[in-house]
């Protein structure tokens, strides 16, 4: 620390204590002039350069030296490093800030463990993020990270059947589920294992670097609904739901239920009309005049020829529905092929027939004069078919209608329609509106009990007993209002997506309308899909 370096009668050394850099001039003859800098390159050669130079020292000992005056001036001097220790407003992090030593004394690790303890942390310290801030320097480094608290997770319903479907239907991110082939009934036994219950976690509380607990929310606890028909809770498993009777599994809101199966060959004068609670399995043909109504499914391996169909899940035609081109000529409207079901409805092809499903209608062939609701969407054509026709009639759907084909070289007029329908915010009115009525009638329960709690014995044990019940009901029908219209207004933003495609070719005499914007097409022209897009209509 005590080398000197010359330039001309310049010297550079230490004060006594060790701590200042001196600059002495001792002129024996003429120097040349020199600069500041000249200077800061003779100390850092002199070998202090690690030192805090002070630029208006400098300055001046460049003006004495080349005056040719005497000095012995202080130039630099040496600085300590520095530290700080902050700790953030949430008590989740310990910063570091420091500076570097200038031919002082670095900061010492063992300084920054000390500030800590005394600021209250008590979590670990990152030791190798301290070194490294003090061999480089920082601002705000991270040294001590809180334990965030990780939520419980809420208990869930796990089906062990994955074929099995739900009552109400769902739709995916993108508004759309995939196409189905013409499957089998799902059937299963008495006793088989249906959906497990899958426990709630309690979560692990976190904790602040100063050792305070963070309280964490524990997963929602859930249970099976007590109304659940053909399924009981296992005797040695209270997680487990079983079939209790053999029959058709559906899920439902907190469970599943098991509906029994009618199984017939044919549905005709013989058998006569049909309704039953459960899902109906037709190995045959559904005849002229006749109808089926089930609380499950329905599953016709034949065909379905001027009949009623209605089902709550979904129905499936493995041939297909033939309605009379004029029913009106019977002058009974029984012989007009009718079909309803809230979930999907599939067949092989559609002729003259009304159907409307709740979620999609699936078509592999064609659908030729047919009356086509759905609430998601309409497919006509299976993957890699020939075939894929919507020819004549009406086809509406909330977010897409599909085709190989749309119309025919007949110019038969053919309607498309998809987009929000009115029914969907007629519907979801009358939710909000249900959901409303609800919560009041919620807010007075809790009145009444708050009453009762306050003055003991004032309503009647069982008045307050019902009200509970009456509560805890009402708690669990909010809530299941709440899913309900989130999921209706999902699907009507998902409907401002609304998409009509032809993918092979759109024929003259159709109309094609999303919202409000409408399209006639007045000549044949290559398939393309029909859009929205800032408002208006587009074809591409």
């Amino acid at each position: 620390m005590d080398e000197i370096a010359h330039l001309k009668d310049l010297s550079f050394h230490l004060d006594g204590e060790g701590r200042k850099v001196m600059a002495s001039f001792t002129p024996e003859g003429g120097t040349e002039a020199i600069s500041p800098d000249d200077l800061a390159l003779a100390i850092e050669a002199a070998g202090f350069g690690g030192y805090h130079i002070q630029k208006p020292a400098l300055e001046a000992a460049a003006a004495k030296y080349n005056a040719g005056e005497a000095f012995d001036l202080v130039v630099g001097e040496a600085l300590d490093g520095q530290f700080s220790v902050r700790i953030d407003a949430s008590h989740m992090g310990v910063y570091l800030s420091c500076t570097l030593p200038q031919g002082g004394m670095p900061v010492k690790a063992d300084a920054v463990l000390q500030e800590t303890r005394k600021m209250g942390v008590i979590l670990p310290l990152d030791v190798e993020a301290i070194d490294k801030a003090l061999l480089e320097g920082g601002d705000g480094v991270l040294i001590s990270s809180g334990q965030p608290p990780v939520a419980g997770v809420d208990g869930r319903f796990e089906s062990l059947i994955p074929a099995m479907k739900a009552k109400r239907p769902h739709i995916d991110e993108d508004g759309l589920t995939d196409f189905r082939d013409l499957g089998e009934i799902i059937v299963v036994q008495a006793n088989e294992g249906l959906m497990r219950r899958i426990l709630p976690t309690s979560g692990e509380p976190g904790k602040r670097v100063t050792g305070e607990a963070i309280p964490v929310k524990p997963g929602k606890s859930i249970a099976f609904s007590a109304k659940l028909d053909g399924v009981r809770v296992d005797q040695s498993d209270p997680n487990l739901l079983v079939a209790e009777i053999s029959g058709c599994p559906v899920i439902v809101k907190n469970g599943v239920t098991v509906l029994p199966i009618h199984t017939v060959k044919d549905v005709d004068l013989h058998t006569g009309n049909i309704s039953f609670i459960g899902s109906v399995h037709v190995t045959g043909d559904v005849h002229a005049g006749m109808s089926i109504k089930a609380g499950g499914e329905i599953h016709v391996d034949g065909t379905v020829e001027n009949a009623r169909l209605e089902a709550e899940t979904d129905i499936v035609v493995k041939n297909g529905v033939i309605g009379d081109s004029n029913p009106h000529a019977h002058g009974n409207k029984a012989f007009l092929a009718e079909i309803r079901c809230n979930g999907s409805f599939t067949a092989r092809f559609a002729q003259n027939a009304h159907i409307t499903a709740g979620s999609g209608i699936f078509i592999n062939d064609f659908a030729v004069q047919s009356q086509l609701t759905a609430g998601h969407q309409i497919i006509v054509g299976d993957k890699g078919s020939r075939r894929g026709d919507i020819i004549g009639g009406t086809a509406r759907a909330t977010m897409l209608v599909k085709a190989n084909h749309i119309g025919s070289s007949a110019y038969l007029n053919t309607i498309v329609m998809a987009g929000a329908a009115q029914a969907l915010h007629e519907r979801l009115e009358v939710l909000t509106n249900t959901q409303n009525a609800a919560v009041h009638k919620f807010a007075d329960i809790i009145k009444l009990l708050e009453l009762a709690q306050r003055n003991p014995g004032r309503i009647p044990p069982q008045t307050v007993a019902t009200a509970i019940a009456t509560r805890d009901a009402l708690n669990a029908e909010i809530e299941s209002l709440r899913e309900e219209e989130t999921e209706l207004n999902r699907e009507i933003e998902l409907a401002q997506g609304a998409q009509v495609i032809a993918l092979k070719r759109v024929f003259a005499g159709v109309e094609i309308s999303i919202g409000t914007k409408h399209f006639h097409a007045n000549k044949d022209q290559e398939g393309g899909t029909f859009r929205l897009s800032d408002g208006d209509l587009v074809f591409s």
